[in-house]
């Protein structure tokens, strides 16, 4: 969570510095997860699972067909020796090549839905520090993108939740994407004196709201140890607490019989 915004937004790197992507602090790197590496990993593991299944495609077909060739050229084309040389070779070929390929797919894919969960969860973030108005050059600047690929990723956001996402256009006809559940009130660039709204206005990906606890100092004792009795006063008796009773205790009557 960002100190100074109080959002659970990512972070986005620029070079080597790191920055909220709600409200552009600077960020210590590596403390929480980036919307620039977001599904980068698995996208770089399934583009190398797609290469090798090329390469094990290529070579495999390459060398069934020159062991068939090497075959016949010895026993003749009607002998069953390059068949059972050269087919076997060029299943287990098709069969990895295949397996890669998936595999790769897949990988793909979830870097995929990795990445655009990310952004997602930043542009919940910044919607919650600019009124709930985000526009595709806001938000391309917080992540890191084109204006292009933030149009985008807003317009898919608008069709999948459209209680809660809805586009107009301002006087200058910028598209606006306006969010329904985030916070309407911007957070100022000012550190100190940050109300925490309360938890039914604000986002999905809001922080929780922390209730600070003040702790009150016991009663005087009085020489006997039992706590002294309470004055009354006019805010006591507006409000209809009871007051302890007037007199001295049981336990000083009784010493001063004794006496």
């Amino acid at each position: 969570m960002c100190p100074r915004c109080h959002q659970n937004a990512p972070l986005v790197y620029r070079g080597f510095n790191a920055f909220c992507t709600a409200c552009g602090a600077p960020r210590v790197p590596l403390s929480g997860a980036s919307v620039t590496l977001a599904g980068q990993p698995s996208k770089a593991t399934g583009g190398v699972a797609r290469v090798f299944g090329w390469l094990v495609l290529v070579f495999g077909t390459l060398l069934a067909t020159g062991t068939f060739a090497a075959c016949s050229a010895l026993v003749g084309v009607a002998a069953a020796a390059p068949y059972l040389f050269a087919v076997p070779i060029a299943a287990l070929a098709w069969v990895l090549s295949y397996a890669l390929f998936k595999s790769g797919n897949q990988l793909a894919t979830a870097g995929l839905n990795s990445q655009t969960a990310m952004r997602t969860r930043a542009v919940r973030a910044l919607a919650n520090t600019r009124g709930g108005n985000v526009t595709p050059g806001d938000l391309a600047h917080a992540v890191g993108t084109t204006p292009k690929e933030a149009d985008d990723h807003l317009t898919a956001m608008a069709k999948e939740n459209p209680d809660q996402v809805s586009i107009e256009v301002d006087e200058q006809g910028t598209m606006v994407y306006r969010f329904a559940s985030a916070y309407w009130q911007a957070i100022g660039v000012a550190e100190t004196g940050y109300a925490v709204p309360q938890s039914a206005h604000m986002a999905p990906n809001a922080g929780p709201f922390v209730r600070s606890r003040v702790s009150v100092p016991p009663p005087p004792q009085s020489a006997f140890g039992r706590a002294e009795p309470r004055v009354s006063s006019g805010d006591d008796a507006s409000r209809g607490e009871p007051l302890e009773e007037d007199g001295e205790p049981e336990r000083e009557q009784a010493l001063r019989r004794s006496r």
